[in-house]
């Protein structure tokens, strides 16, 4: 007699996609913050960048990791279709990659292809999910281009 597991791909997704909220957060909000402590830490002069347009940069950055990580996905990872969801963020994400310092691009679009990646294999959305996740994988990948632009 054989027994056979069935296994749901679409909720194993989710169910890693809801441990990796926070290490993903976490990466995007430091990467998000680079760019700013970059200019503060190395600033030639006093002109350049003071602490307090500093704390405004991680403001940004801290507030759009929360609303992305903390709200947004939660709530979209328990609906049966998110990728209409995961397709903005990836979008805004990515369109926005040249003004990456503003803080807003990095976590749009790493939220974005995380809740896209986390319904490549729903029923609902499935191929909004994988629009979301190619297109904030190269958000992500704009965002880097775009900050290395600045410092190299």
């Amino acid at each position: 007699m054989s027994t056979s597991q069935t296994v749901d791909r679409n909720r194993s997704h989710q169910d890693q996609a809801r441990k990796l909220l926070w290490p993903v957060a976490v990466a995007a909000f430091l990467f998000t913050v680079s760019y700013p402590a970059n200019d503060f830490y190395g600033a030639k002069s006093p002109s350049d960048i003071g602490p307090g347009l500093f704390l405004v940069y991680a403001g940004i950055a801290l507030v759009t990791a929360g609303v992305v990580f903390v709200l947004v996905l939660p709530w979209a990872l328990r609906r049966a279709s998110s990728g209409g969801v995961a397709l903005a963020l990836a979008v805004a994400g990515t369109l926005f990659a040249p003004g990456f310092w503003t803080g807003f691009p990095p976590g749009l679009a790493a939220g974005g292809a995380l809740l896209g990646w986390a319904g490549i294999y729903a029923t609902k959305g499935r191929k909004l999910s994988q629009a979301a996740f190619v297109i904030g994988v190269l958000g992500v990948l704009f965002n880097v281009v775009s900050d290395a632009d600045v410092f190299i």
